[in-house]
């Protein structure tokens, strides 16, 4: 996944139990634009929060049913906890349920449904939510 695209690659964490679902994402973030990224993928939430403790992820693709958890509001919690900052999206194949109302009151960032990656999105979502937050310049620099 890592070229010299953009500069220093970002380093995404899919967490899906479906290991099918590490195949696809990685063929469309080939054909994506824009940020190289590094996927690394995991299939539970104990490995998910072991890799977020080791500091090397920048953001984490989040399946929203993790077996034995029953959804994000169980699982997103736990990388929290284990000090992760980054942003965290929640992927699933129904994002039409009310509880995804309440993402940020259990700390993620965002939600995609799995028929809407494409290079595109992902391409938005990494730009999106890596780029720097202050700009070049503040008002601090005029005075």
């Amino acid at each position: 996944m890592s070229d010299t695209r953009n500069g220093t690659p970002v380093r995404v964490l899919l967490v899906d139990d479906d290991p099918a679902e590490h195949v696809l994402l990685r063929r469309k973030l080939e054909k994506a634009e824009g940020k190289a990224v590094d996927l690394d993928y995991v299939g539970d939430i104990e490995a998910a929060v072991e890799k977020v403790k080791s500091g090397a992820i920048d953001m984490v693709f989040l399946d929203n049913r993790l077996v034995p958890n029953n959804d994000f509001r169980e699982t997103a919690p736990q990388l929290r906890q284990a000090g992760f900052i980054g942003p965290i999206g929640i992927i699933s194949s129904d994002i039409s349920g009310k509880y995804f109302e309440q993402i940020r009151e259990y700390g993620v960032d965002f939600k995609i449904g799995k028929d809407e990656i494409d290079r595109t999105v992902i391409s938005f979502i990494v730009e999106e939510y890596t780029k720097e937050q202050l700009s070049d310049t503040c008002s601090e620099d005029y005075m």
